[in-house]
């Protein structure tokens, strides 16, 4: 490799980062969403305890186990984007993790070469 393609190689290894990068985004996303939904689901349980205790004829009626049984459905299919979800993150990761190894080492290689050029310039100027 010339010292003249090491340029292209970096451009190209940090767009893939970047590309990378940017497929992940969503998923992130996609994660943070669910999890406040969960947050807020908990909070709604905790809300209906408390007003279960304070409203008449809530377990009479059935009320409860109809929210039970709505809540227990809900969480359970928010348990299961969010697995999804998070499967889809650790593959994003694992390529994400890929690209910056890949753009390190360019940089890194970029950097021993730059090292390699200067002390070549000071032996040619100033002597061995």
């Amino acid at each position: 490799m010339t010292h003249t393609q090491l340029p292209d190689l970096e451009k190209v290894t940090n767009a893939a980062f970047q590309k990378q990068f940017q497929a992940l985004r969503p998923i992130l996303e996609a994660e943070a969403r669910i999890k406040q939904q969960l947050a807020r689901l908990d909070g709604q349980l905790r809300q209906a305890r408390q007003d279960s205790t304070k409203v008449e004829g809530y377990q009479v009626s059935g009320t409860d186990v109809l929210w039970n049984s709505w809540e227990s459905a809900t969480r359970r299919q928010l348990n299961l984007q969010l697995a999804r979800t998070r499967a889809q993150k650790l593959a994003g990761m694992e390529a994400l993790r890929t690209a910056f190894g890949r753009k390190q080492a360019v940089e890194t290689l970029r950097k021993k070469i730059q090292q390699a050029n200067r002390k070549a310039n000071a032996k040619k100027h100033f002597g061995p």
